[in-house]
């Protein structure tokens, strides 16, 4: 069976259901290189981690720079035939990259996407070394082919596959019965329509310019739920205050089994953002059937959203567009219904055992192919 080894940030709940699944048709080891981040709130109970693992022994600067240097001694007791890498600004990946570089030992650079930006020249150069150094890339969708390209990628190596978020069952995402959700809006305070978003309560969610904007929205008949806590709540908080805002509610960080019912009681799924390089609450989103207005500034806009037709992208500094775009949607039930239909057939093909699924046919090509800097070395 294939030997292989992932080494990622943190176990969190996507990444470990993506990894149970991917266990089932390889020989699976991931080095995690912490337990969790002080800007996560994710609970994940390792007894659910089917798959071979280890926390490797580091410190962590800032909120997400894991330091392992125990990596490299790790990497030369262990022999396998296929070395995915998380990412390559980790401190700890840096070194696991220059390790497997100078060994000439081929490895897959995992990235979940990425916008090219005007930087500094210096910047640049760091990052096209890193991830030009990578034999082979796995990349989740157009957006990120662009980024891993525009910094030295192979196009003809770059491996797309359907990055996929936490899966819900059927019964999960089937309608609420009319009772229930009757019940449900009356014990929350929501309205007969419901605009759904989730996202870290910080500044590149843009939630203060979407609050700023909400009274556009607020036909009596329309709440908007924004879950997701952090930092920025209280001046979230002071915004609904000095704008009388009565039809906004703030929820703070729920698991996945508390937003079930969030999700099945929206009408319209927003997510505002200035950047993310993907943004896993679409995939969960479109499962559910909602309908999206979302920013060229989220990664997965460009795969998920089909524009015109389960919803639509808006350009990430034209907030009077997205609330047009929002209020076209609550106006028009016959649309949201043929925009959700939509939402559900693209969900489909982005599920966790499809990104398994594609990922072992991705190691498979990656084995047969030459390497990238024509090396006579290949794997196994």
């Amino acid at each position: 069976m294939m030997k292989v080894l992932f080494i990622t940030n943190i176990p969190s709940p996507y990444r470990v259901e993506f990894f149970n699944e991917l266990g089932k048709y390889c020989s699976l080891t991931v080095w995690f290189e912490a337990e969790n981040e002080s800007n996560r709130s994710w609970n994940v109970e390792k007894s659910k981690m089917n798959f071979s693992y280890e926390f490797l022994k580091g410190i962590t600067i800032g909120l997400d720079k894991h330091v392992n240097w125990s990596i490299i001694k790790a990497l030369r007791a262990s022999r396998f035939d296929i070395y995915v890498l998380g990412c390559y600004s980790s401190p700890t990946e840096m070194a696991a990259i220059q390790w497997l570089r100078s060994h000439r030992i081929p490895f897959l650079l995992n990235s979940d996407g990425g916008f090219i930006a005007r930087e500094r020249d210096w910047k640049h150069r760091i990052k096209k070394y890193f991830i030009s150094s990578a034999t082979g890339w796995l990349s989740s969708g157009q957006q990120c082919t662009k980024y891993l390209t525009h910094y030295g990628a192979d196009p003809a190596f770059v491996y797309e596959y359907p990055f996929a978020s936490l899966s819900y069952s059927e019964k999960e995402r089937s309608p609420m019965r009319p009772e229930r959700l009757e019940s449900f809006k009356r014990q929350e305070r929501l309205k007969s329509k419901v605009i759904l978003s989730i996202g870290q309560f910080i500044s590149r969610k843009g939630f203060a310019e979407l609050l700023k904007a909400s009274p556009q929205l607020d036909d009596g008949q329309t709440s908007l739920v924004i879950v997701g806590g952090g930092p920025l709540k209280d001046e979230y908080k002071k915004i609904i205050k000095d704008m009388e805002l009565d039809h906004v509610v703030l929820k703070d960080f729920m698991s996945r089994e508390q937003l079930i019912e969030f999700y099945r009681a929206a009408d319209l799924f927003v997510l505002p953002t200035h950047q993310d390089v993907w943004g896993l609450v679409i995939n969960e989103a479109i499962s559910f059937g909602l309908p999206v207005v979302t920013t060229t500034g989220a990664g997965a806009a460009y795969d998920l959203v089909d524009d015109g037709r389960n919803g639509f992208v808006v350009d990430v500094r034209n907030m009077n567009e997205f609330v047009r775009k929002c209020q076209y949607l609550l106006d028009n039930d016959a649309a949201r219904a043929e925009f959700g239909a939509v939402s559900q057939s693209i969900s489909c093909r982005y599920t966790i055992k499809q990104m398994a699924s594609r990922h072992m046919e991705r190691f498979a090509s990656f084995l047969e192919e030459p390497t990238v800097s024509g090396d006579a070395a290949r794997i196994g």
